[in-house]
C-alpha cells in the first residue's frame, strides 16, 4: 500500500514572525528620529545617547522589531537585555526563577513592544522563543548569533560589564546601545560610565555607530526639556 505524502510545509521562522506581527510603519516625529532609524540599521553596534523623552528607547525597539520582520536578513530574534542596578546585578535575593526576578527591569521594554506591535502578539513571540530577556550579569561565556540585542540603561552599565557585553556580539547580529549620561543611577561622574568610556574607545570603529539626541528633540511632552533645563 503507497503511503500518502503529507500535504503539511515546515514553516520558517521568518514566516512565523510574519505570521505573528505585521511590519512596523515607519513614522517618526522629527528628523533626528529618523536619522537615528537609519543609524541602527546601517551599523552592527550602535551607541545612542540623549535625553529622556527624544523616543531613543521607542525608536531603536521598533527598529528591532522591523529588522526581525524583514525577510532578507538572518536575524532570528531580538534579546533584551538591561543593567539590574539596584540589585547591583544580585539577583539572587529577589523572588521567584530568573525571568521573574528580571521582570521589574524588562517592563520598560515590554511597554514599548505592546505599543510597538500589540500585548498578544508580543507574548506569542516570546513564548515562541523569539524574544528573549538575559541579565547581563550572567552573559559570560555567550556568543550571540542572528539576533537584534537592544540594552537600554546602558549609562548605569561600567566599561567592564559593556565590553563583556560587546564581545558576545557572533555573526549576522546588531547590537543597539542606549542610555542618558546626565541620569546615571550608579555613576555621579559620567566619565565613569561605560557608555561614555564606549563612544570614547570605539568612535572611529567601522560598523560602529554613534548618535546623540538633543533636548530640541524632546517629543514627550515640552515641559520635560524646560525641567532638565532646571537641573543644569
Amino acid at each position: 500500500m503507497a503511503q500518502r505524502k503529507s500535504t503539511s510545509t515546515k514553516v520558517s521562522k521568518k514566516q512565523r514572525i510574519k505570521e505573528i506581527i505585521k511590519k512596523p510603519r515607519e513614522k517618526f516625529l522629527n528628523d533626528s528620529q529618523k536619522e537615528y532609524w537609519d543609524v541602527l540599521g546601517s551599523n552592527e553596534i550602535t551607541l545612542c545617547f540623549g535625553p529622556a523623552g527624544v523616543g531613543k528607547s521607542f525608536i531603536a525597539m521598533k527598529r528591532a522589531v522591523d529588522l526581525l520582520w524583514q525577510e532578507d536578513n538572518k536575524y532570528e530574534k531580538i534579546l533584551i537585555v538591561r543593567p539590574a542596578v539596584e540589585a547591583e546585578e544580585k539577583l539572587g535575593s529577589l523572588p521567584g526563577g530568573l525571568e521573574e526576578k528580571l521582570d521589574p527591569y524588562i517592563f520598560p521594554s515590554y511597554y514599548l513592544l505592546n505599543k510597538i506591535i500589540g500585548k498578544e502578539q508580543r507574548e506569542k513571540l516570546k513564548d515562541e522563543g523569539y524574544i528573549e530577556v538575559a541579565a547581563l550579569a550572567y552573559m559570560r561565556g555567550w556568543n550571540v548569533d542572528n539576533t537584534i540585542l537592544v540594552f537600554e540603561e546602558a549609562q548605569n552599565a561600567s566599561p567592564a560589564q559593556i565590553k563583556l557585553l560587546l564581545t558576545r556580539i557572533g555573526y549576522n547580529s546588531k547590537f543597539f546601545l542606549s542610555g542618558d549620561l546626565e541620569q546615571s543611577d550608579k555613576f555621579r561622574d559620567k566619565t565613569k560610565s561605560g557608555l561614555y568610556d564606549a563612544k570614547k574607545r570605539l568612535t572611529d570603529l567601522n560598523n560602529v555607530g554613534v548618535f546623540e539626541f538633543s533636548n530640541k528633540d524632546i517629543v514627550r511632552n515640552p515641559i520635560i526639556g524646560k525641567i532638565l533645563k532646571r537641573y543644569e
